[in-house]
C-alpha cells in the first residue's frame, strides 16, 4: 500500500540521516588527537508476510512465501581502532601508541572510575602529578622504589614526580650497583685506560744498568672522586717507569785483533761495566793512537795505555804504525732489567714482563689514605717480603706497581717491586679474578680521611656535620697498555658521583619513565600504564577523547607496552586522527544520494495516494 510506501522511506530518511551525522562527526575531529572514526552499518527492519510457503504435494511442487519489507534500520555504529599517523612534538611527556592499548587515566587519588584514552597530550601539573590537563585527569602506571624497581602489580595508580627530585650521593668505592673490571672479574670502582709510553720505561732502564739516574719521564693524569657525602677531590695519578734493580753486567771483549805482529792483543785485561753501551776501538792512520767512542762521547789511547771509559777497565795493546785501521769492540754481558722471571695474571696464567710502572697518588685538598712505605720483595730462595705501609696515612704516597708484557697489554698489580733473579710474582701477591682489590695487590687505595674537597669548603667535610665515610677504592687497570707511543693514560669512570636534581625525563617504549639529573646519572621513576580490552567494539565513548568500559567490552586487561599483544609507546608524539577525508567524502555522496532517492520514494507514494483519491470524484 501506498502508506507503507511513504513509512518505508520515512525509515530511509532516518538511517541515511544518522549515517551523515556519522560523517560528519568524523570530518569534524579530522584534526582530533587520538581519534577513531566511526562506521555505520544497516540492517533491514522487519517483514509482513504476504502469503506463506507451502510444502510439495502430489500435484504441486510447492509454493515460496512472499515477504514484503517495511523498512530499514540502524544496525550498528562501529569504531574503527585502525593506528593513526604520528605527530612529533617533541614534548617528552606526550605519548602516542604505535599498536594496540590506551592510556589509563582517572581521577587524582584514585577516585572514580577510570576512563582510557588514545590521547596522550600529557603533562606534569604544579605537583609533579602526570596528567591529562584538558580533564585534569591523572595517567595512570606504577611508581619504582628507591632502588629503581618496578613492581607491576595491583591496580596502577598516580604517577607523580615531585619538582625538584634528588639523586642521592654515592661516594667512590661505596656505589655496590656499578662495578669495573673485565668480564667475570667486576670488583673496581675506578675504570683506568689508555697507553703509557714504554720508550720512556726504556729510557729509564738504561739510564740505571748505566749507573746513573734514569731518564724516564712520569706521566701524571687527574681525576675526580667524591666522598659519601658527594663532596668532590681531585686525585693526581703519576705513572712512574720503574727500573729499580736493574744492573749493567759486567764489560767484555765482544770482538779483538791481533796487533805487533802478532805480538798481542788490541783489547787486554778487561774489568767493570760498560752500563750497557757499546764501545768500540780503532787503531788511527798513523798508528800511534787508538780511538775509543761509544757512539756519543770519543776519547785517544795510546799503545799500552790503561784506561777507564763508561765504567769499564780496559788496557789496549802495544800496536805500531803497521796495525792503523784494526779495531775491536768492547760491550756488557750479563745485564739485568730489575723485573720478575714472569708475573702472573688476574687467572693465574705466567706471563713475562716487559715493563713495571709505579702508581703514586696525591690529594693536594688534605685526603689521607695508606700508602706503600716500602715495597715488598722475593729474595732468592723466594722468600716474601711484605710491602711495609706508612705509619700514618699521609696525602701522596705510592700504592702499587703495574706490570706489562712483551706485548705492551697489562698482565697484573702487585705491592712487590724487588724481585731477585729468577723469580716471580704469583699467588697472594697479586690480584686474583673475583676477589676483592687490596694494599697486598697493589690496585686499592684505601682512604682514611677526607680533605676539604673542591667545592671551595674552608674545612673538611668533618667539621660541623657528619663525617663522610671513608674506605677503599679499588683501581682496575685491564684498558692499559705500555705500548711505544704517546701517553694517553686516563681514567675512563669512576662509580662515584654527587647528589643531583632532576633535569629532564624521558619514556621509553615501554612507557619506563627515567629521570635524568644534574650530576649526570640516571634512574627508573615509574611506568606507564596500559590496557587493552578483549572486545573493544564494546567500549562507550563518552567525550573528551575518552572511552569508558562496559559490560561488553570486558574489563580492562592492564600490561606493559611493547609486551605481548600491546603496542609500544613513542614518547615526544601525539597519535592523529584515523579518519580519511577522501573516504568520508565519497561515503556522503553515497548517504546523500540514499537520502535523496528515499525522499523520493515518499513523493512517488504520496502521488500514488492523490490518484487514489481522484477516483470517488
Amino acid at each position: 500500500m501506498a502508506f507503507d510506501s511513504m513509512f518505508i522511506g520515512v525509515t530511509g530518511l532516518e538511517a541515511y540521516q544518522n549515517q551523515i551525522d556519522v560523517i560528519s562527526n568524523n570530518i569534524a575531529n579530522v584534526g582530533t588527537t587520538g581519534y577513531k572514526g566511526q562506521n555505520v552499518n544497516f540492517q533491514d527492519l522487519i517483514y509482513q508476510a504476504q502469503s506463506y510457503a507451502t510444502a510439495p504435494t502430489q500435484t504441486t511442487g510447492g509454493v515460496n512465501g512472499q515477504d514484503a519489507g517495511l523498512g530499514v534500520k540502524l544496525g550498528s555504529i562501529d569504531t574503527n581502532y585502525a593506528q593513526g599517523g604520528l605527530r612529533t612534538t617533541g614534548v617528552n611527556t606526550n605519548l602516542a601508541m604505535n599498536g594496540d592499548g590506551f592510556f589509563i587515566l582517572r581521577k587524582p587519588n584514585g577516585s572514580g572510575a577510570p576512563v582510557y584514552t588514545r590521547n596522550g597530550n600529557f603533562s606534569l601539573n604544579s605537583n609533579g602529578l602526570l596528567y591529562d590537563g584538558s580533564n585534569g585527569m591523572a595517567v595512570q602506571g606504577y611508581l619504582a622504589d628507591k632502588n629503581g624497581n618496578i613492581s607491576q602489580t595491583g591496580t596502577p595508580g598516580d604517577i607523580t614526580i615531585p619538582l625538584g627530585l634528588q639523586s642521592q650521593a654515592v661516594g667512590t668505592g661505596l656505589n655496590a650497583k656499578l662495578k669495573f673490571g673485565p668480564s667475570g672479574d667486576q670488583m673496581f670502582d675506578v675504570s683506568l685506560g689508555g697507553n703509557v709510553d714504554q720508550t720512556q720505561w726504556i729510557k729509564e732502564a738504561q739510564g740505571v744498568q748505566n749507573g746513573a739516574a734514569g731518564t724516564g719521564t712520569p706521566y701524571t693524569i687527574s681525576t675526580t672522586v667524591y666522598d659519601s657525602l658527594g663532596n668532590a677531590h681531585l686525585a693526581q695519578i703519576t705513572y712512574t717507569p720503574d727500573a729499580n734493580g736493574a744492573t749493567g753486567g759486567n764489560a767484555q771483549i765482544a770482538s779483538n785483533t791481533t796487533v805487533n805482529g802478532g805480538a798481542g792483543n788490541l783489547i787486554n785485561a778487561i774489568s767493570g761495566s760498560t752500563g750497557g753501551k757499546t764501545i768500540s776501538v780503532t787503531v788511527n792512520a798513523g798508528g800511534t793512537t787508538a780511538t775509543i767512542s761509544d757512539g756519543s762521547t770519543t776519547v785517544t789511547g795510546n799503545p799500552g795505555q790503561t784506561l777507564t771509559f763508561d765504567g769499564a777497565t780496559f788496557t789496549l795493546g802495544n800496536f805500531v804504525p803497521a796495525d792503523a785501521g784494526k779495531s775491536g769492540t768492547i760491550n756488557n754481558a750479563g745485564g739485568t732489567n730489575g723485573l720478575p722471571a714472569q708475573v702472573a695474571d688476574a687467572n693465574g696464567v705466567l706471563h713475562t714482563p716487559a715493563a713495571r710502572w709505579r702508581m703514586d697518588i696525591s690529594f693536594a685538598d688534605g685526603t689521607t689514605f695508606d700508602a706503600i712505605q716500602t715495597p715488598g720483595s722475593i729474595a732468592a730462595g723466594g722468600a716474601v717480603t711484605a710491602a711495609v705501609n706508612s705509619a700514618t696515612p699521609v696525602s701522596s704516597g705510592t700504592v702499587g706497581f703495574a706490570y706489562f708484557d712483551q706485548n705492551g697489554q697489562y698482565v697484573n698489580t702487585s705491592s712487590i717491586e724487588g724481585v731477585a733473579a729468577g723469580q716471580s710474582i704469583t699467588g697472594a701477591n697479586v690480584h686474583a679474578v673475583n676477589t676483592g682489590p687490596s694494599l697486598a695487590n697493589g690496585n686499592q687505595l684505601n682512604i682514611r680521611s677526607w680533605g676539604t674537597g673542591s667545592a671551595n669548603n674552608s674545612v673538611a667535610p668533618t667539621a660541623g656535620g657528619p663525617a663522610p665515610q671513608t674506605g677503599p677504592i679499588g683501581f682496575d687497570f685491564h684498558n692499559s697498555t705500555s705500548l711505544a707511543g704517546s701517553a694517553t693514560a686516563n681514567v675512563l669512570a669512576q662509580n662515584g658521583y654527587p647528589a643531583g636534581i632532576l633535569s629532564n625525563l624521558t619514556i621509553g617504549n615501554d612507557g619506563t619513565i627515567s629521570g635524568a639529573f644534574s650530576n649526570g646519572q640516571s634512574t627508573t621513576l615509574g611506568r606507564v600504564a596500559v590496557a587493552t580490552f578483549q572486545n573493544e567494539q564494546g567500549l562507550q565513548r563518552i567525550g573528551g577523547s575518552d572511552f569508558a568500559a562496559t559490560a561488553n567490552s570486558g574489563l580492562a586487561q592492564v600490561g606493559t607496552a611493547g609486551v605481548g599483544r600491546f603496542g609500544s609507546m613513542v614518547s615526544g608524539s601525539l597519535e592523529q586522527s584515523n579518519v580519511s577525508i577522501a573516504e568520508e567524502f565519497t561515503k556522503m555522496i553515497v548517504a546523500q544520494n540514499a537520502y535523496q532517492s528515499n525522499s523520493k520514494s515518499i513523493t512517488i507514494a504520496s502521488e500514488d495516494m492523490q490518484t487514489v483519491m481522484q477516483l470517488i470524484r
